[in-house]
């Protein structure tokens, strides 16, 4: 049976999704280097605390200044250094794709006086998308496939025109069975999706975002945005009573520094989302309140842990009779990763006579380690991924480029061919990155009436299936429709939405959790019911629904229905072979009871003969076919 890795690397050939394609591994930063712990796991800085960091591989013995630029370095940029208002109509925490998008969202809908703070940790302000200084490191930054979902979303709000002059199509893809080298062995397929994905960077997506709401919104518009780079948020009430609709939010909003460690970009220079870390100054914060908090910062969930940690408390104080008709407390639910995969990224750039914008693909001979690669631009550069298991040779730090450089000849030569020994040596000194786990919030998204969360703060999925930035894009897209709906009454929207999402969050984790399982839950979950859903929908396609990779394409329908269609599928598949098997059984009972009579012999003996007259005539027919090989080759 193929390995779980080969399967799960299907995904991206068929979502063209991606995860990261990052030079360098998430930083971590150390409390020991001038820094204590402050709540929630962040940093408090000290005036005199000085952080260093190597230089990139290009002059890895210089030590430089880590400090990252930001806003409140540059008091000509227009962002504030501290929170403008005492009180916001509306604050987001997370200054990433869902959290620009809804920020731009929320302008849409309440005009330029209503108040908004995006709080983002990171004190780098997002460069410009158009910035070829930035972008032109092909492996620093994370990429994105950017599908239906996420386009439909970004159209809604005016988006879509910039993101397509950021973004790149993807035409198909290119791929190469185990043991197939050669350049022409490559088997194109042409994408067929409406709309075709796109692919861009994650910061180049959030430039893209950056940009146009300051141009559509700040400058010069009057729009009242505090656009807080550098700000951490933290969550200090949710209101006396979570039934209280009027009790507004109360929040810290701490200023932030960002820091990187080891090996980075020089100085001065925009680092990539996931090469910072951020120390953050509780001594210098401020109090705010706000009617709407909108959790959407990725895996730091500062705010979603916050929830948790007051929800519990709430819960853990009713008496046991009052929690047998409680609702459960909101809380966070992490899988542990049975199927670890780490990757190192490859810059590449295709030979002029390859063909642009596809997928390109390769797996070695034992699924020991699989290639993926996305265009990064229309110039022919990719960036690609090595995936393996965290315990290989080859996903250590300071591999020997000797060692690595054999196995791109054995197993990738069309590929190794392309890089140089320089490059070797980068991709072999590195460490791998690790993929994000398994992860939900539940019952609910929200606590209380006007605080909620949504994006990757609230499903968190490996990057296998194109669908977290998406999903998170969608988010936003569902949340202005509710506050349609609900005549803009945020209590009601916020209580709509997480009725509505609540069942898509968990669903799609839970299916893209059960899709990546290894060893006998792989057999189970993914690849019997992809083989059923095939034969199936090609024999029923008005009754049994697509695989779930065609399931996830389909507009308009939520994960928690995809999952319950499916399910429904199943039942009906396994009633009908069960029905089969047993007529089948029936009728082979019934020849056997006839030839019995016929021939006056036992039940059992009839069987038994019929059983070696099978296996005589399949192991004949194999002889016939082993012979009829080996004379081929004699004449060859």
């Amino acid at each position: 049976m193929m390995k779980a890795v080969r399967w799960s690397t299907l995904l991206w050939l068929v979502v063209l999704g991606t995860p990261t394609c990052s030079a360098f591994s998430t930083a971590v930063v150390s409390a020991t280097r001038g820094a204590k712990l402050l709540g929630g796991g962040r940093f408090r800085t000290f005036p005199s605390s000085t952080h260093t960091r190597q230089q990139s591989s290009l002059d890895a013995s210089v030590p430089v200044d880590s400090t990252i630029p930001s806003a409140a370095d540059d008091k000509s940029t227009g962002f504030p250094d501290k929170p403008s208002y005492r009180h916001y109509d509306a604050i987001i925490c997370g200054g990433g794709p869902a959290g620009l998008l809804a920020a731009i969202m929320l302008s849409q809908k309440f005009g330029p006086s209503y108040k908004i703070a995006v709080c983002e940790q990171r004190a780098a302000i997002p460069p410009s998308p158009s910035d070829e200084t930035v972008w032109s490191d092909i492996a620093r930054f994370y990429l994105l496939g950017i599908g239906h979902r996420g386009q439909s979303a970004l159209k809604k709000f005016g988006v879509l025109e910039d993101f397509f002059k950021a973004s790149v199509e993807n035409l198909g893809r290119r791929d190469w069975q185990p043991g197939m080298t050669k350049v022409e062995d490559g088997r194109t397929t042409i994408a067929t999706k409406d709309p075709p994905s796109r692919v861009l960077a994650r910061d180049k997506l959030v430039g893209v975002l950056h940009e146009h709401l300051v141009r559509e919104y700040t400058e010069g518009k009057g729009a009242t945005i505090d656009l807080l780079y550098g700000f951490q948020v933290d969550p200090v009430s949710f209101g006396v009573d979570n039934d209280n609709a009027e009790e507004a939010v109360k929040v810290r909003i701490s200023p932030c520094q960002d820091i990187v460690d080891g090996p980075t970009i020089p100085v001065a220079a925009y680092a990539a989302s996931q090469d910072a870390e951020q120390l953050c100054d509780a001594e210098g914060s401020s109090m705010v309140t706000t009617d709407f908090l909108i959790g959407a910062d990725g895996a730091a969930r500062t705010v979603a842990k916050a929830m948790e940690d007051a929800d519990r408390e709430r819960y853990n104080s009713y008496n046991p009779l009052r929690r047998l008709f409680a609702e459960r407390p909101f809380r966070v639910t992490s899988f542990n990763d049975d199927n670890p995969r780490v990757y190192k990224s490859v810059p590449i750039l295709l030979p002029k006579d390859w063909p642009r914008g596809l997928n390109y693909s390769a797996r070695s001979k034992d699924s020991r380690v699989t290639l993926e690669a996305l265009p990064s631009d229309d110039k022919g550069n990719l960036c690609a991924l090595l995936l393996m298991k965290p315990d290989d040779e080859l996903a250590q730090p300071n591999t020997p480029p000797a060692l690595l450089r054999k196995f791109f000849d054995e197993e990738f030569p069309q590929f190794g061919a392309l890089l140089d020994d320089e490059e070797i040596a980068n991709i072999a000194q590195k460490p791998a990155s690790k993929l994000p786990v398994f992860r939900f919030v539940g019952p609910r998204l929200r606590l209380g009436q006007r605080t909620m969360v949504l994006g990757d703060a609230a499903h968190t999925v490996k990057p296998y299936y194109g669908l977290g930035a998406n999903t998170a894009l969608e988010d936003v897209q569902v949340l202005s429709e509710l506050l349609d709906d609900c005549d803009k009454d945020i209590p009601k929207a916020v209580k709509a939405f997480s009725d509505r999402r609540a069942g898509d969050a968990a669903a799609l984790v839970t299916i893209s959790r059960n899709m990546d399982r290894p060893g006998k839950w792989f057999l189970v979950n993914f690849l019997l019911p992809l083989i059923l859903d095939g034969i199936f929908h090609k024999v029923a396609p008005q009754i049994f629904g697509p695989n779930m990779f065609g399931m996830f394409q389909k507009k308009g329908m939520g994960f928690k229905q995809i999952q319950r269609k499916k399910r429904l599928d199943r039942a009906l598949q396994l009633t009908i072979i069960g029905a089969v098997l047993t007529g089948i059984g029936a009728s082979l009972k019934a020849a056997v009871r006839l030839l019995a009579r016929a021939t006056g012999q036992h039940q059992s003996v009839v069987s038994m003969s019929l059983v070696l007259a099978s296996s005589m005539i399949v192991l004949l027919r194999r002889s016939i076919q082993n012979k009829e090989t080996k004379l081929a080759k004699e004449t060859a």
